[in-house]
C-alpha cells in the first residue's frame, strides 16, 4: 500500500506562480499559451515531488528530468504530466494537470476555454484507459480564485461552471468503466493577490458546489495528495473491512485440499 509524507507539504505554489512569469503583464495569447505551460510544467513537478514518498520512480523526477514524460497509449506514446509506471504495472498513476489562467476580454469570465480543456482530457483518459484499464487517471484543473465571484443571477460562477463541466469527466471506480473518465477530477483554487499570493485550496467535483462565491469546504495540498494516494490503493491494494476487526489489505483466504470423505 502506498504512503505519502503529504501532512508536511506546504500549502501554497507562489513560486511556481512567479516562475510562470508576471500574470498582469501577460496580454499576448502566445504570452499567455507560454504561461500556461509553464506553470503546468512547475506544478507537475510539485506533484511529483509530493508523491514521490509513496511511488519512488515517478516522473519528473527530483532533478526535474522527466517532464512530460511518455507512457503507452491506444494510439502509441503520449506525454502525461506526472507518470508513474513500472515493468509490472504498466502505468500505474497520472496526473494531468491544467491551468486556465486568464478571463475571456469579450465575457470578462473563465469558462471560454472549458470546453477545449474537456476535450483534451477526454482523449487522455480513452488514450491511456484503452489501452492500461487498470490505470489510475487523475486530472487538476486550476483557475483563479476569483473565478469564484462572477457569478449572477442568471449563470453561476466560473468555479460553479467548471464543476459542471467537469464532473462530467469523472467517477472511473472500476477498470470495467468508460476509458473516457477519470478517476477523480479536482478543481485547484489559487490565490492571485499579493497579499495571500500563491494560496491554494482544492475541489472534489464529485461535491456540490455553491451557484456563486467560494466552497465553504475545500482541501488542502496535503490532503489533495492523500486523496490520489488512497484513490490509487483502492485499485491496487483494496481493504477487506470486518465488523469487528480492524480493515485489512484483501489477500486471497489459503486454499485447503480437499479430502475424501470416509
Amino acid at each position: 500500500m502506498a504512503r505519502s509524507g503529504a501532512s508536511a507539504l506546504p500549502n501554497n505554489i507562489a513560486a511556481e506562480l512567479r516562475a510562470a512569469g508576471d500574470r498582469s503583464k501577460t496580454v499576448t495569447r502566445e504570452q499567455k499559451k507560454n504561461y500556461a505551460e509553464l506553470l503546468s510544467r512547475r506544478l507537475a513537478q510539485r506533484f511529483a515531488d509530493a508523491l514521490r514518498s509513496a511511488f519512488p520512480d515517478i516522473l519528473p523526477d527530483s532533478s526535474g528530468k522527466g517532464q512530460e514524460s511518455k507512457a503507452r497509449s491506444s494510439k502509441g506514446f503520449k506525454k502525461l504530466d506526472v507518470n508513474y509506471s513500472t515493468v509490472e504495472l504498466g502505468l500505474g498513476l497520472g496526473v494531468s494537470i491544467k491551468t486556465i489562467n486568464f478571463r475571456d476580454a469579450t465575457t470578462k469570465r473563465y469558462t471560454k476555454n472549458y470546453t477545449r480543456a474537456d476535450g483534451e482530457l477526454r482523449a487522455e483518459a480513452s488514450d491511456y484507459h484503452e489501452r492500461q484499464p487498470y490505470a489510475v487517471m487523475v486530472a487538476v484543473i486550476f483557475l483563479p480564485l476569483d473565478a469564484c465571484d462572477d457569478g449572477g443571477k442568471n449563470a453561476p460562477s466560473s468555479f460553479g461552471q467548471a464543476v459542471q463541466v467537469f464532473r462530467f469527466r469523472t467517477g472511473r471506480e472500476n477498470p470495467k468503466d468508460p476509458a473516457m473518465l477519470f478517476e477523480r477530477v479536482f478543481v485547484g483554487l489559487y490565490d492571485a493577490d499579493e497579499k495571500h499570493f500563491g494560496e491554494v485550496t482544492f475541489f472534489d467535483v464529485m461535491s456540490k458546489p455553491p451557484r456563486t462565491g467560494k466552497p465553504a469546504t475545500m482541501l488542502s495540498f496535503p490532503q489533495l495528495v492523500q486523496e490520489i494516494v488512497e484513490t490509487y490503493d483502492r485499485r491496487n491494494s483494496p481493504r477487506f473491512e470486518w465488523e469487528d476487526a480492524a480493515p485489512e489489505k484483501v489477500t486471497a483466504p489459503p486454499v485447503e485440499e480437499d479430502e475424501e470423505e470416509d
